[in-house]
């Protein structure tokens, strides 16, 4: 089984000697300088026009979150009230542009163009897709997604089946090999212990609630597979514990993707008629004022959050304990297909 691996074992080698470990004992600098690219005139002058349009088109701090999930920009020190709301309800990985917003655009593009099996389509949205990555400052769950999806996409186009897992596992580690830092990047692993999350659990959770079919089921699933993963992140590093973070992503992320898009369309159509961009204001303004307002709501209940801060060793334990049930879970999923078939 091993030698179909053989590319990834290599890369697993190779990344452990790139790798500076003396980090984790001592302070490592994880501020990553973005190529030379990420800085051009063109790009500079356009996420300034972005910064301009916003700010004089909605109030604070619906500006701030439009800013976050359409441009990357994090400006939520000017509004510490809400910040610190989104922090409280757990929503705070929200108002940045991250794997899932990236996924969207490149869908969206596909959606417009027709068949993602042609390859003009899969070339023109791979170019929008990296041009919306550079704009948005080309962070590392960006620049993860981005070489997540275009390793899928392509072999979609040429027919052939890809393993998520593997997909993850190998795109996080060509990232690791290329700049070693990324490692040490707290929003590089939020993104990837998300991402791992929902691959790993959504399908189980799924099995375990004999396919749900209410109202936001599938938000409701996708929010507790990427949050059995991060918590502990967050709880090391933040010293906080959302209770309710669950409950309000299930109830307010659908409204991300539909201002992600919304918001996108809102900043293409402003450089070319300020009529149709004021007409596009008007959904858009609703979304963030139900994403702001349901923030501020669920951040009154004292109770729904706690300060709590796990150590080294509890986080070590509680992902080996995940691993162990995830064996087991798969074994016995082996055996009743087994005992299926014989059966049959």
């Amino acid at each position: 089984m091993l030698r179909h691996y053989w590319f990834l074992i290599l890369l697993i080698i190779f990344s452990i000697y790139r790798i500076d470990f003396n980090c984790f004992i001592k302070e490592c600098p994880t501020d990553i300088e973005m190529p030379s690219f990420v800085n051009l005139y063109a790009f500079e002058y356009i996420r300034e026009k972005c910064v301009l349009f916003i700010d004089k088109s909605f109030p604070s701090p619906h500006s701030e979150l439009l800013l976050g999930m359409t441009v990357g920009l994090d400006k939520l020190k000017n509004v510490p009230s809400f910040k610190t709301a989104l922090k409280n309800t757990g929503t705070i990985h929200v108002v940045v542009v991250s794997g899932f917003n990236i996924s969207l655009v490149f869908d969206s593009v596909l959606k417009l163009l027709g068949s993602r099996y042609k390859l003009k389509n899969v070339l023109i949205a791979q170019c929008m897709t990296f041009v919306y990555s550079v704009l948005t400052g080309f962070e590392p769950p960006v620049i993860r997604a981005l070489v997540m999806g275009s390793i899928i996409s392509w072999g979609k186009y040429y027919g052939r089946g890809m393993d998520t897992l593997l997909v993850l596992v190998t795109s996080a580690l060509i990232m690791i090999i290329i700049q070693p830092m990324y490692f040490f990047n707290l929003s590089f692993r939020l993104s990837f212990m998300a991402t791992l999350g929902l691959i790993l659990f959504s399908n189980i959770i799924t099995k375990l609630l004999h396919n749900p079919s209410f109202v936001l089921a599938e938000d409701f699933i996708a929010g507790l597979s990427a949050q059995l993963l991060v918590w502990p992140i967050i709880s090391y590093y933040f010293g906080t514990v959302s209770l309710i973070s669950l409950l309000v992503n299930t109830l307010i992320l659908w409204t991300v993707s539909f201002t992600t898009i919304f918001g996108s369309l809102f900043l293409l159509v402003t450089f070319f008629s300020p009529f149709i961009s004021s007409i596009a204001m008007i959904p858009l303004y609703v979304l963030l004022d139900i994403f702001v307002n349901s923030v501020f709501f669920f951040n009154k209940f004292s109770w729904g959050y706690l300060n709590f801060q796990v150590s080294g060793l509890y986080l070590f334990l509680y992902y080996l304990v995940l691993v162990i049930l995830l064996v087991k879970i798969n074994i016995s999923s082996k055996k009743l297909a087994n005992l299926q078939k014989v059966k049959v």
